[in-house]
C-alpha cells in the first residue's frame, strides 16, 4: 500500500491561530483570579474533538441565546467563523471582554460589506445560508442582501439590472461552482463588484484534493461531519475517486475496504488537528 498526504491537510492559519489563542488563554488562568470564567459563542471550530478538549480545560460553549445576554463583565472568546453582529455589539455593551478570533479572511468580508451596504450596494453572498459564517456576514448588511448557492438561485433574484451590487463568496464555499455562478452574474449585472473572498488556502486544499483523487484508488478525507470545508473536499473527491471515505474518528477506518496494494491519498479540513490524521494513517497501516 503507497499513502500520499497532501501537503494542505489539516490546520489553516485561522484556525491554527485561534486554537493556539484559545489554549493560551485558558492555560494562564489569570481569569480564575478575576472570579471569572471564559466563554466561548458556539464552537470555536468545527472540530468535536478540539471543542471536547478546550471545554476540559474551562471553556464554557455557549450556544442559547438567553444564555448568551445574561453574560455581563466575562471574557468571551467569539469563534473562528465570527458572530452575529448584534451579538457582538450586545457583548460589548454588557462590559464583557471581547477576545475576538474570527478568521481575519472572515473579517474581511464583514468590513467589505458594511461598507458597501452603507454606499447603498446589494450585495450577494456565495454560501450556505445556515452556516455560522455566512450568518454572520449576512448580520453586517444595512440593505438588501442575498444569499444563493446554485443557479435557480439567481432565478429567484430580484434585482434590478442596473443596481450596485457587491459579489462576495463564503470563505471555504466549493471554487469550482463558485466560479459557475460568478460568471453568470457577471453577465447578468451592469455595475457588480466581484472581490474574492474564498481564502487561498481553501482553494490550494481543493485543487491539490482534486489531483490526489485522480490518482488514488483510495480517498481518505478526514475531519468533522459538521465541517462545511471537509464535506466540499469529501465531495470533490467522490467526482474522482469514487472510493473516497470522510473519516471524524480514527474508529472510522473499521468501515472501510482497502486493497493492500492500494494507492491511497489523504486530506483533511482546514479544522483537523495533526494527531488525527496521524491516529487514522497509522490505522489504516495497522489494519490493512
Amino acid at each position: 500500500m503507497k499513502i500520499e498526504i497532501a501537503k494542505s491537510a489539516g490546520f489553516c492559519f485561522g484556525v491554527k491561530r485561534a486554537v493556539v489563542e484559545a489554549y493560551r488563554v485558558l492555560e494562564q488562568k489569570e481569569y480564575e483570579n478575576e472570579g471569572k470564567k471564559i466563554y466561548s459563542i458556539g464552537p470555536l471550530i468545527h472540530n468535536e474533538i478540539v471543542t471536547n478538549d478546550l471545554k476540559s480545560k474551562g471553556l464554557i460553549e455557549l450556544n442559547d441565546i438567553n444564555d448568551i445576554k445574561e453574560l455581563k463583565n466575562e471574557k468571551v472568546i467569539i469563534r473562528t467563523h465570527g458572530t452575529l453582529k448584534y451579538i457582538e455589539d450586545m457583548l460589548k455593551e454588557n462590559g464583557n471582554e471581547i477576545i475576538d478570533l474570527t478568521c481575519p479572511f472572515v473579517g474581511k468580508i464583514h468590513k467589505l460589506v458594511s461598507e458597501y451596504s452603507e454606499k447603498g450596494y446589494k450585495i450577494i453572498v456565495i454560501g450556505d445560508k445556515n452556516h455560522p459564517e455566512v450568518k454572520g456576514i449576512v448580520s453586517r448588511a444595512k440593505n438588501d442582501i442575498y444569499v444563493i448557492i446554485c443557479k435557480n438561485d439567481i432565478n429567484n433574484l430580484k434585482i434590478d439590472k442596473n443596481s450596485n451590487i457587491l459579489l462576495v463568496c463564503q470563505t471555504t464555499t466549493n471554487v469550482n461552482n463558485a466560479q459557475i455562478l460568478v460568471d453568470i452574474l457577471r453577465d447578468l449585472f451592469y455595475n457588480i463588484k466581484i472581490v474574492k473572498t474564498i481564502c487561498n488556502a481553501t482553494e490550494n486544499r481543493q485543487e491539490e484534493v482534486k489531483k490526489l483523487a485522480k490518482s488514488s484508488d483510495v480517498m481518505l478525507i478526514i475531519g468533522s461531519k459538521s465541517s462545511s470545508n471537509t464535506k466540499k473536499l469529501y465531495e470533490i473527491s467522490k467526482v474522482f475517486c469514487e472510493n473516497s471515505y470522510l473519516l471524524s474518528e480514527k474508529s472510522d477506518t473499521k468501515n472501510i475496504s482497502i486493497n493492500k496494494d492500494a494507492v491511497v491519498g489523504v486530506s483533511a479540513g482546514a479544522s483537523t488537528p495533526e494527531n488525527l490524521i496521524e491516529e487514522i494513517i497509522d490505522n489504516v497501516r495497522n489494519e490493512f
